[in-house]
């Protein structure tokens, strides 16, 4: 049964029954990691576009809002949160009724939702919560347990605390620069397989 079908019948199913088939089709195809039959889904259902062989929190439908983009192999914990949009303090009330349909006076979304982009190889700890002021999280980034991340996170840069703060680079400018130049992300999960001694001596024989 090809993708195209499964997607299909994902959406005429009733919501009972879809979980059943997404049992199915990760089975089939290895898991939340490696399959792009459910990202196929996710981008279509709730515009949240994940990358190859990325994991975790990035698949939640309570915690990722649309509008975000996750590269590659990202390391995301099940528990953080992303949030796209401030309560506005411009006006008299911060309260949903001036910006929020729910509410009852306003017919559509008032707020401004931007969207967040990501990078591949990003590693985002348990807890962290991402918010609206963020629009990029650079490739190889690492944003610690915990965290509250209110600006943008540059490559390879290591984040913690409340609000974020830079504690560290996972790696000098050339290593940056040799990893950077073989874009590794897009190898399939067999292509890496076969790459891994190699990327692990440029970063062996970069740190001499």
């Amino acid at each position: 049964m090809s993708s195209n079908i499964l997607v299909n019948l994902y959406f005429v199913l009733p919501k009972l029954f879809r979980n059943t088939l997404t049992k199915f089709i990760l089975s089939r195809e290895g898991g939340y990691m490696y399959s792009n039959t459910i990202r196929t889904i996710y981008s279509k259902e709730r515009n949240v576009t994940i990358g190859y062989g990325s994991y975790g929190g990035c698949f939640s439908k309570k915690n990722i809002p649309s509008g975000v983009t996750f590269g590659n192999y990202c390391s995301i914990a099940p528990e953080i949160r992303i949030f796209r949009a401030n309560h506005p303090k411009e006006n008299f009330t911060s309260h949903p009724f001036l910006y929020n349909p729910i509410a009852g006076f306003v017919k559509k979304d008032m707020l401004d939702r931007p969207s967040l982009i990501v990078g591949h190889d990003v590693w985002i700890g348990e807890l962290a919560i991402i918010l609206p002021g963020v629009k990029n999280i650079g490739n190889g980034a690492i944003v610690g347990a915990g965290s509250v991340v209110t600006k943008d996170v540059d490559p390879y840069q290591i984040v913690a605390g409340n609000p974020a703060k830079v504690i560290g680079s996972r790696f000098n400018t050339k290593i940056v620069s040799s990893l950077e130049q073989t874009q590794w992300w897009n190898f399939s999960k067999d292509e890496l397989l076969n790459q891994v001694d190699y990327l692990k001596n440029i970063i062996r024989t970069d740190q001499k």
